[in-house]
């Protein structure tokens, strides 16, 4: 009896391996390309290949802030989306909180750099957003900061709050995507895998205006800054507004268009000069 069993066993183990060799189990040969296996999708077996690829620097971050980013690159990192499967991207890294490791950093909040938990964050998912339009996914979701940001230019920007702003795209191609991300302390790099696209897209931004911030002076009411009557310090440089757009422009064989994809309003931030009293 027990010899019977153990056959079943062995049997059974037999049939899930080839099943899955046959199935849609994807296997990751390297960086840039994959092999995939995949009848049920009604599709002959397919190699999936590097579709996109796009990196941003956070070298110059505090050490908190690089914490931030390679916690939740490391939640994004091997994300696999099905064909017609939508992603979020808060549903795939998680709430930001201090149980969680996340730890205080600057974020934008009322269009002022202030520390919050999970600082950093936010350049995780503009790197994925640009890496998303590079290999040419249907974006369904994306959030422009209040305040133009200096690591992606204006309106490729996209800004997440896990409780009211997210990023979300659907897999509208023929095959699965996966998403590989990384970072090394210098770099963000996020890869789409996918099937091969047949062309190539480049990002364009085009500022339409630049809106100088405005002086705001405060009094050393406490002498905090050792400021004498008469004598000013500036304790923020301010930062200019923009109106920008942003286009996609496809090029292929006997192909290239060019496709505004958003409009965007940044505001400006005062330049702030304390006063001695």
């Amino acid at each position: 009896m027990k010899k019977k069993y153990i056959f079943l066993i062995v049997i059974f183990i037999i049939a899930c391996l080839f099943v899955c060799k046959d199935t849609g189990v994807i296997c990751v040969k390297g960086a840039n390309r994959v092999s995939a296996f995949m009848p049920f999708y009604g599709v002959k077996p397919s190699k999936l290949v590097q579709r996109s690829v796009f990196a941003t620097d956070y070298s110059t971050s505090s050490p908190e802030r690089k914490h931030n980013v390679e916690l939740a690159v490391k939640s994004l990192n091997d994300t696999f989306v099905d064909i017609n499967g939508e992603f979020s991207f808060n549903m795939v890294v998680g709430e930001r909180t201090e149980k969680r490791g996340y730890q205080n950093a600057k974020i934008i909040s009322n269009n002022k750099f202030i520390d919050g938990i999970g600082g950093g964050v936010c350049q995780v998912s503009s790197t994925l957003y640009n890496a998303i339009l590079l290999a040419d996914l249907k974006v369904i979701e994306v959030h422009a900061h209040s305040v133009a940001v200096s690591y992606i230019e204006p309106s490729f920007d996209a800004m997440v709050n896990y409780y009211c702003a997210d990023l979300k795209f659907i897999n509208t191609t023929n095959s699965p995507v996966i998403i590989k991300a990384k970072a090394n302390g210098e770099k963000i790099v996020i890869t789409i895998i996918g099937e091969q696209m047949d062309y190539r897209i480049k990002r364009q931004n085009k500022v339409v205006e630049r809106i100088e911030p405005t002086e705001e002076f405060i009094e050393d009411e406490t002498g905090e800054y050792g400021l004498t009557a008469g004598e000013e310090q500036i304790v923020f440089s301010g930062k200019e507004g923009i109106i920008s757009e942003g286009y996609l422009v496809r090029v292929g064989k006997n192909r290239i268009d060019k496709t505004l994809i958003r409009k965007d309003s940044y505001k400006a931030v005062n330049k702030v000069i304390v006063r001695g009293k």
